[in-house]
């Protein structure tokens, strides 16, 4: 299992998520819902593996196919801030 670690209100928690994933497993390491993770399976959004009938995650897949899927900012603080500053 690898461990995913976050910090919720100053305090420190771990959250362990196994390599490979159910689908609730899947939905709470994206932090959705189950319904919404089908969604995005149903329509190819999201990726995934078949074992049988059964739909399976990979840990390293899911984590790639958010960092693929960042929006990167129009806008800069720092130039709104300094643009503040000039006015």
């Amino acid at each position: 299992m690898q461990e995913e670690k976050s910090e919720t209100a100053g305090t420190e928690r771990q959250v362990l998520f196994p390599a490979i994933m159910s689908i609730a497993e899947a939905a709470s390491y994206l932090t959705i819902s189950k319904y919404f993770l089908y969604t995005l399976v149903k329509g190819g959004f999201v990726p995934y593996a078949k074992i049988g009938k059964r739909i399976v995650f990979r840990q390293q897949d899911l984590f790639e196919w958010i960092g693929k899927n960042v929006i990167e900012p129009e806008h800069s603080m720092m130039c709104e801030v300094e643009d503040d500053f000039e006015k």
